[in-house]
């Protein structure tokens, strides 16, 4: 009787106490405090737990939202974004959970929430100024503002300026305060207008227009594809392409950012260390336990100062300068065994029972990684200089005529378009031929001079002796014959007072032009394998294995010539057709 009488008195006095703690905990209440950090908009919390009906101050388990517990009076963490924050605390065996609400953060621009702005954009070419126009027209007067000026229209004509060989030209055009991106691609004669839709932020893509013109004959063309979606930096194709010729584009893409921050994490004797990139910028990590850490570069290394001793998840988030932001959970599996009471505090998001904590821990874009494979990327350093003469055959054995050459020459130089050019000219016989205008622009600059009888000839055959006299007299290219070393001495026995002999001697020396006999024939006409392989040579395009590969893969995708398989010029002449590309080294 004694026994069992001591046994219940002492279960009473237990179980009283019990019910006094737990009695207690209920009244358990939370105190939250809002402040600033310097230099940004985001908000810091601060909870202080306390009991309604106790004065007394104690040490509580408080979990951060992060899901890391600190052992202290009060706690703190740093909200980067609006949400609900959830702090849990435990003192003994009972715990309770406290939700603050942030609302005041300023969020990411909503960059799908553009005004109704119906505007028509295309470009147009100003053959006085010799100049490239973007011209933009908007359904009403609006405020339009371009890089040089602001004003009240409907209509807009705006002058980029020089635009160089594949070098892509970027445009804002603000609409009634609302940004349009476009950027403007010069190859050659031929121009392509990029539309950039609003980026993406969820996905961090975006949706491009592709619209093709050619300006020597004032035409538009049709683009393949007409629409595409950049999600990376990187080579993009497009086709312009109309009845009589076509063009390849390959555009560089290297100055977009669609991606959040790249984040790895290694555990050393030192501690816990984060690196960091993007390649727009990073601006903040906010660490597993609440702090805020400035960041001010596109890569960043950040050990953090407390000592790793619990296992759990450790959640570190990483911002860059565009709101965009990456929560690298780090697991810990390998720290000292945990006492029974540190194990049911374990470091882990689930403590808290709260079913909003992984929205405030969400990626936001997609992932910027640096690619580890071996992708290579390729510039197109020459535009293409040459067309089919029709859509199956490139017809390298034919002759080339005296128009087609002075076009190539244009071409090459790079001279801005002149459509009225021909009515400056001399010559009697080209006033509706379609070189017309290269005729007369090219014999400006003495690339190929008419006749005493004030005749071009237009479509006379360029013999081999009248090639290499115009490779002698355009200036642009005495340079790079000077840097080709002569390497062929043989005293051909039909050139010997031949009126080009100076010339030929200069040109077969450097072996631009061959024959494979004692005999140069001079006055033989040059095909247009021939005319290739002298001007890849002289601007030294050699290519490698790789970029080799890489212009046959392009001829491969959009060509089908079936005269040129076997030909000796064969490497040459894909290259006059789709351009010279040259691989991109440590970008």
């Amino acid at each position: 009787m004694k026994k069992i009488t001591i046994f219940t008195i002492i279960t009473v006095i237990i179980l009283s106490s019990l019910n006094i703690v737990y009695a207690s905990s209920r009244n358990l209440r939370g105190k939250f405090t809002e402040s600033t950090v310097a230099g940004t908009n985001f908000i810091e919390i601060t909870l202080e737990p306390y009991y309604s009906n106790d004065d007394e101050e104690r040490d509580y388990y408080i979990y951060l939202p992060s899901g890391y517990f600190v052992e202290g009076k009060s706690a703190t963490f740093v909200a980067d974004r609006n949400g609900r924050y959830p702090f849990t605390v435990y003192d003994g065996t009972y715990r309770k959970t406290f939700v603050h609400t942030v609302d005041s953060i300023e969020e990411p621009i909503d960059y799908h929430s553009k005004k109704d702005i119906y505007a028509d954009f295309k470009l147009l070419y100003d053959y006085e100024k010799k100049q490239i126009v973007f011209n933009l027209q908007t359904d009403k007067l609006r405020t339009i503002k371009t890089p040089k000026e602001t004003s009240l229209t409907n209509e807009i004509n705006f002058y980029p300026g020089s635009i160089k060989n594949n070098e892509p030209y970027n445009l804002t055009v603000e609409i009634d305060d609302e940004p349009f991106y476009f950027k403007i691609i010069k190859s050659g004669e031929f121009y392509l207008l990029i539309y950039l839709s609003p980026v993406n932020y969820d996905d961090y893509s975006t949706i491009v227009e592709y619209y093709g013109y050619n300006f020597t004959n004032n035409e538009d063309y049709t683009t393949y594809p007409s629409k595409d979606i950049y999600d990376d930096n990187g080579n993009y194709e497009v086709l312009v392409k109309s009845n009589n010729s076509q063009h390849i584009f390959n555009i560089n893409i290297s100055d977009i950012d669609y991606r959040r921050p790249s984040v790895s994490w290694a555990m050393s004797q030192d501690g816990l260390t984060i690196e960091a990139e993007d390649d727009f910028e990073l601006s903040y990590i906010i660490t597993y336990d609440g702090k805020y850490v400035s960041l001010k570069d596109k890569t960043a290394t950040y050990n953090h100062p407390e000592e790793i001793i619990y296992n759990g998840e450790y959640i570190f988030i990483v911002g860059d300068g565009k709101g965009n932001r990456t929560v690298e959970k780090i697991v810990i599996k390998n720290k000292r065994k945990l006492t029974t009471t540190r194990t049911r505090h374990a470091i882990e998001l689930a403590v808290h029972d709260f079913k909003y904590t992984e929205e405030l821990f969400k990626n936001k874009g997609i992932e910027y990684r640096k690619e580890t494979r071996e992708e290579k990327l390729f510039e197109n350093i020459l535009p293409a200089y040459m067309n089919g003469k029709s859509a199956n055959n490139f017809s390298p054995d034919s002759s080339i005529t005296r128009a087609e050459m002075v076009a190539i020459f244009c071409r090459l130089n790079d001279l801005p378009y002149d459509n009225r050019a021909h009515l400056k000219t001399k010559f009697t016989d080209i006033d509706n031929h379609w070189a017309r205008d290269y005729i007369s622009m090219g014999s400006s600059k003495r690339y190929i001079s008419g006749y005493k009888d004030k005749t071009f000839k237009p479509d006379n055959p360029v013999t081999r002796a009248e090639f290499c006299q115009m490779l002698t007299k355009i200036s642009t290219y005495k340079p790079l014959l000077n840097a080709i070393p002569s390497s062929t001495n043989k005293d051909y026995e039909d050139i010997r007072g031949h009126w080009g002999e100076k010339e030929i001697i200069q040109i077969a020396g450097k072996n631009l032009v061959l024959s494979d006999s004692e005999k140069f024939y001079p006055d033989k006409p040059i095909t247009r394998g021939e005319v290739v392989y002298a001007i890849n040579t002289l601007y030294g395009y050699n290519p490698t294995y790789r970029e080799l590969a890489y212009i046959n893969s392009l001829y491969n995708k959009y060509y089908n010539f079936t005269d040129i398989g076997n030909h000796k010029n064969y490497i040459d002449i894909i290259i006059s057709v789709v351009g010279m590309y040259r691989e991109v080294v440590d970008k």
